[in-house]
């Protein structure tokens, strides 16, 4: 009897997971649910290219849609899973189908974290996940002018940079802090905020959304901050996080903020797998979660080579991130949530440079760098060679980096 598949989500993970398996010439049947109504797609440009161009309403697909059927990949959209029976080896959907498999990905991504404040029943009020979430805030945004951006992560930024270049007013409304500041430093938060300040994007900072304010058309029209601040706003945008999509019922998975997986996309249950932003994996001997696309990605391709082969693959790939805004471009390597000292490398006036996050021993646990100012191939060297840095030496921009690797 031939092996049955079945990836539960045609996220990242999940749709290179099966393609790793379609090219390694995987001879069982594979099957993908994902409870959307759209073919898989790449989140990728949603806030960024894909945005800004009006006139396109398709999604940007992953995979041609003549793939999956020239491929006999059984793709089952509208369709969620209810439950999973690790003992049975079965799946049950919301269809009330009960599907069996031999090996399970569980590749269901995150959710959007959402807020409750009066008056978000407005039209207008969006938040950015998923496909038609995107249309439909491109569909809105045509026709308007004054955007509020309630956040400013990733996602916040991106779309700022997006509809600035589309020549709408925008606002950024911060709870507290600077942009980025708890995930790269002051020293580069203030390098953002400046870049988007120079675009004309309003920063509110210090205020807390207390109500939206609607026109009589139930329209978003103000938003009302908790200092009595008044905001105008055609269209709102809410981005302040994900959490993991565990959307299904399972007895006995190990989960803590996300599934608990080991350095071959394993489970605690036998035969399922894991892969991206819903796992917590192991790191440099620590379970880390971490929400980028190319995790994403390369968990996807390493499950399908344990499935082919088990325990062949482990999963060791640099954390790894990129965004794009205005005309810039930041790249990020490794993983610090604390960190003691950064070097810098090259010039932030300038737009060129590299910002080393550091322990107290000068071990480089990250580096950001901006620009094409480095290439991601010596960073990852500079990492993989677990050697402290010498500040002056990484600060010196006569000194190329393959040199520091190299004489280390």
């Amino acid at each position: 009897m031939k092996d049955k598949v079945v990836i539960i989500g045609a996220s990242i993970t999940g749709i290179y997971a099966m393609s790793e398996l379609v090219k390694n010439k995987f001879n069982g049947d594979i099957t993908i649910i994902d409870k959307k109504d759209v073919f898989p797609y790449n989140t990728y440009p949603l806030s960024k290219e894909w945005m800004m161009d009006m006139d396109n309403m398709e999604p940007p697909l992953l995979k041609d849609k003549d793939f999956y059927k020239k491929n006999n990949i059984n793709l089952k959209l509208n369709t969620k899973v209810d439950f999973i029976n690790y003992k049975e080896q079965t799946i049950t959907t919301n269809l009330n189908e009960t599907i069996p498999y031999d090996y399970l990905v569980i590749a269901t991504g995150s959710k959007v974290r959402k807020v409750k404040i009066s008056g978000d029943d407005a039209k207008g009020i969006y938040y950015l996940r998923e496909f038609n979430d995107a249309k439909r805030i491109k569909e809105w945004a045509k026709n308007i002018e004054n955007i509020v951006i309630i956040g400013a992560g990733f996602i916040g930024l991106e779309l700022a940079s997006t509809f600035t270049q589309l020549d709408k007013k925008v606002s950024v409304l911060i709870r507290s802090g600077k942009p980025l500041e708890n995930i790269l430093g002051e020293q580069v938060s203030e390098y953002f905020t400046k870049m988007h300040q120079s675009h004309n994007v309003n920063f509110v900072f210090d205020e807390e959304t207390d109500e939206f304010i609607k026109d009589d058309k139930g329209n978003i029209s103000h938003i009302r901050t908790k200092s009595g601040k008044s905001i105008k706003a055609d269209m709102v945008i809410i981005a302040v996080g994900v959490e993991p999509n565990i959307s299904f019922k399972v007895d006995s998975l190990d989960i803590d903020h996300g599934i608990i997986v080991n350095k071959y996309g394993e489970t605690s249950l036998p035969n399922i797998y894991a892969g991206g932003d819903i796992v917590k994996w192991p790191y440099k001997n620590r379970l880390i979660h971490i929400e980028h696309w190319e995790n994403a990605w390369g968990q996807g391709i390493s499950i399908a080579k344990n499935i082919l082969n088990k325990k062949s693959n482990e999963y060791s790939m640099e954390p790894y991130f990129w965004t794009d805004q205005y005309d810039e471009s930041f790249e990020y390597l490794g993983y610090a949530r604390t960190w003691d000292k950064t070097f810098v490398r090259g010039s932030l006036n300038e737009k060129k440079f590299a910002v080393a996050y550091v322990d107290n021993n000068n071990y480089p646990l990250a580096i950001l760098f901006a620009n094409k100012f480095e290439k991601r191939k010596d960073m990852e060297k500079l990492l993989a060679n677990n050697q402290p840095l010498d500040e002056a030496e990484f600060t010196d921009v006569n000194i190329s980096i393959d040199e520091m690797t190299s004489t280390s």
